[in-house]
């Protein structure tokens, strides 16, 4: 478990954990158990995750999961928040196993592997496939019905498109103003810290992960009540 918590991220991990089983039961835990103990074996050496990042893929999922002990479709939410967090991180960890190199989502130019907003053919069918793993999990738990299952799906890819467009529209970046090289955040570089680039700076990975949950979980709490399925 150390590869794949810090010890700021395992307390968060209690916490989400903590309140999915309050909101959404045992068989809340045991979805939120499948999506994160498979994004961890996907991701290289576990990615020992941080408070923060355990927050901004778990924390939209854990509120629709105490929002549902009071409203049941708001269970549906819960699924599809895990789902679109599913998307992104299979999506992201298939993708770096493609041959070619990615293109940005918004204008199809190639770009560099790792760049936000970057997307491939590989790393777009590992995203879907991340969203249908979540939401068959969620039919088989009893969480949501199986017709409730594809719209959780749908919405989880949507959350996982989502943050393709805000990586590559609004995330914030930093460039190096002697080597020119760019990333997520102002590292130090050269002589100095790197400026901002582009992109909003509020607008961290983190922010974009927690935008992108948003979405899956309003997506599949739409779609159920549109009738396209109600958690049993």
């Amino acid at each position: 478990m150390t590869r794949w918590l810090s010890p700021g991220g395992t307390l968060a991990a209690l916490a989400v954990g903590a309140a999915v089983t309050v909101g959404a039961g045992v068989a809340g835990l045991a979805l939120l158990l499948a999506f994160f103990v498979s994004s961890s074996l996907l991701t290289p050496g576990g990615g020992r995750r941080r408070a923060v990042q355990v927050a901004a893929n778990g924390g939209v999922a854990a509120a629709a999961a105490l929002l549902s002990r009071a409203h049941p479709p708001w269970t549906a939410a819960f699924a599809g928040a895990l789902a679109a967090a599913a998307a992104d991180t299979w999506s992201t960890e298939i993708g770096a196993r493609s041959t070619r190199p990615p293109r940005l989502v918004t204008t199809g130019r190639r770009v560099a592997r790792g760049t936000s907003g970057a997307v491939s053919w590989l790393g777009s069918a590992g995203g879907a496939a991340g969203a249908a793993f979540v939401a068959s999990a969620a039919a088989l738990l009893g969480l949501v019905s199986p017709p409730a299952a594809a719209g959780v799906a749908i919405a989880g890819i949507a959350g996982g498109l989502a943050d393709s467009l805000l990586g590559a529209l609004v995330q914030a970046r930093f460039r190096c103003g002697s080597c020119g090289r760019t990333a997520e955040r102002p590292e130090p570089c050269c002589a100095g810290p790197m400026m901002h680039a582009s992109g909003f700076r509020w607008m961290t990975n983190d922010t974009v992960n927690v935008s992108a949950t948003l979405v899956g979980a309003l997506a599949a709490v739409l779609s159920a009540r549109s009738g396209v399925g109600v958690p049993p």
